[in-house]
């Protein structure tokens, strides 16, 4: 067996791999939203191993178990699912595989009395392209186009008085970026990033620049 700890996203990551580096579970410290989850494998899957997924609240448990039996994917990477997931506002209930066909697949999204609901989606100036650059760890510099415009959002509450106004800029990248870059899982290729007051969507991108890391 090996151990082994990382940090991802602003958590504490904890691994327990087979000497043959077949992932075997998981676990997180930090946020995370209520969950109770099954997951069965389908043939997009390496390893013939299912998943038992559950969400403390202050961190979550993953732990994987031997399953032969597989399913078509249907490309949505993912296997039958059984159980639920609360989000901050949202919870989804899923109780089999998931095609792509969204209105026919076996899920329900149930959202909350104090849910944000999206009023108005405005694009603000015309599309804009410069140059971009980032420094993986390893100090490879990957210079790329990034293609940005300025959107502002509206959301409400679905019963109560309250107004939440994002202006941000939509990035568009021509090609990956960040540190999974070339792998299986693939790096950024676009992305958000929410404005400063008084900013101009460049001087925005260039802040993304110097602190965001994909």
């Amino acid at each position: 067996m090996k151990f082994k700890v990382d940090r991802e996203r602003g958590r504490i990551v904890f691994y327990l791999r087979s000497n043959s580096y077949k992932e075997l579970a998981w676990a997180t410290l930090g946020i995370h939203g209520l969950q109770a989850e099954i997951e069965f494998p389908s043939d997009w899957h390496e390893e013939k191993r299912g998943w038992i997924r559950l969400g403390l609240g202050f961190g979550s448990l993953n732990v994987s178990f031997p399953w032969s039996k597989v399913v078509p994917d249907e490309g949505q990477c993912s296997g039958p699912r059984y159980g639920f997931q609360f989000y901050e506002d949202l919870m989804w209930i899923r109780w089999g595989k998931d095609t792509g066909r969204f209105k026919t697949d076996p899920h329900k999204a149930i959202y909350m009395p104090w849910a944000w609901k999206h009023r108005k989606h405005e694009v603000l100036t015309d599309e804009e392209t410069y140059p971009y650059t980032y420094t993986l760890r390893s100090g490879e510099v990957q210079s790329r186009t990034a293609t940005i415009k300025h959107e502002r959002r509206l959301w409400t509450r679905w019963w109560l008085p309250f107004r939440r106004v994002s202006n941000a800029i939509n990035v568009t990248f021509n090609d990956e970026v960040g540190e999974r870059s070339g792998s299986w899982k693939g790096g950024c290729i676009g992305c958000g990033y929410e404005m400063q007051r008084g900013e101009t969507p460049v001087q925005t991108l260039r802040h993304m620049e110097r602190e965001r890391k994909f």
